[in-house]
């Protein structure tokens, strides 16, 4: 097999792509999500939502959890409305970035205890389908979104709030900013993604500590153990959080898609197969609008202006 006549793959490496090629609903949300979606919805979000609301700020769309009333803790509609709010933000356009933000004092604290006290009144196939479907749906759009994702933390983080967060690319935190894990109070694993993604961003040992001993982190440690990314100050939050996503709205969308993906895939893969994609992904970049126009400003030393093709 062959890739732009010069590059001949070995077995193994066909084999890879072979993998890749099949993975599907995989590659929607992450690189050949970036090339596929030429016909997707370029207008903002009229969708009304009960216990979120979005906001389109020039090319970041923000999600907000908002059941302040309740410390915005998740119950299935939370969630469920939630994957509807990424799906739609991940097919449109003109979003470049997705903002998980929260109003009222807390980001996501933990379940909602109502609907814990129903799950143990449920099967095995009904938690399956009616619970972890929307809640693990979330994270996992969030997890293998092609666009920049940030979380933006105020408050506590419990449970699900940090599992969330953390599946997102970065997360920017105030100084009562809190993280917690605590999900062996209830005699629970972490079922989201945190048990290998919270290893991979503080270390196996620190992960232990969040993980098997309940352990909070607050904002300025989360900064210092690489939890979170940048510690801000809360006066004129959300505008900083924006300055941040508009940055990252002015990077070309394909190489950073193909990057995260390559990053996420690193965790999983070896060496080899790491570089058998990498080809793939490169050539798939080469071969884009905005690579020419990458090149171009760099020769015409201008900025450049990506358009995601």
């Amino acid at each position: 097999m062959t890739l732009c006549k010069e590059l001949t793959l070995s077995s193994r490496e066909n084999a890879f792509l072979g993998y890749i090629f099949a993975l599907g609903d995989d590659l929607v949300y992450s690189i050949g999500r970036k090339f596929a979606v030429s016909g997707a919805s370029k207008s903002g979000s009229n969708v009304m939502y009960q216990d979120i609301e979005t906001e389109t700020r020039g090319c970041a769309r923000w999600i907000f959890i908002a059941r302040p009333e309740h410390s915005n803790a998740a119950r299935i509609d939370t969630v469920r409305e939630l994957c509807a709010a990424l799906d739609e933000a991940a097919s449109d356009e003109a979003i470049r970035v997705i903002v998980l933000s929260h109003r009222g004092k807390h980001f996501l604290a933990g379940a909602d205890f109502s609907m814990l006290e129903d799950l143990a009144k449920m099967t095995t196939v009904q938690v399956r389908n009616e619970i972890y479907e929307h809640f693990q749906g979330a994270a996992r759009r969030l997890h293998l979104c092609a666009k920049p994702t940030i979380a933006a933390v105020r408050g506590a983080a419990i449970t699900v709030g940090c599992e969330l967060a953390i599946a997102c690319d970065f997360r920017l935190v105030t100084s009562s900013a809190m993280f917690h894990e605590s999900w062996a109070r209830m005699n629970l694993i972490a079922p989201l993604g945190g048990l290998k993604v919270l290893p991979a961003l503080i270390g196996f040992g620190r992960a232990k500590e969040m993980m098997l001993l309940g352990r909070e982190v607050r904002g300025e440690e989360a900064v210092e153990i690489g939890l979170a990314t940048r510690l801000l100050e809360a006066d004129g939050f959300e505008d900083s959080v924006q300055a941040f996503a508009l940055q990252l709205g002015e990077k070309p969308p394909l190489s950073y898609a193909a990057a995260k993906e390559g990053l996420r895939r690193g965790m999983e893969s070896s060496f080899d197969d790491g570089w058998a994609l990498n080809l793939l992904a490169q050539n798939m970049l080469i071969g884009s609008d905005d690579y020419r126009e990458g090149v171009a400003a760099a020769v015409e030393r201008r900025p450049p202006s990506f358009s995601g093709r």
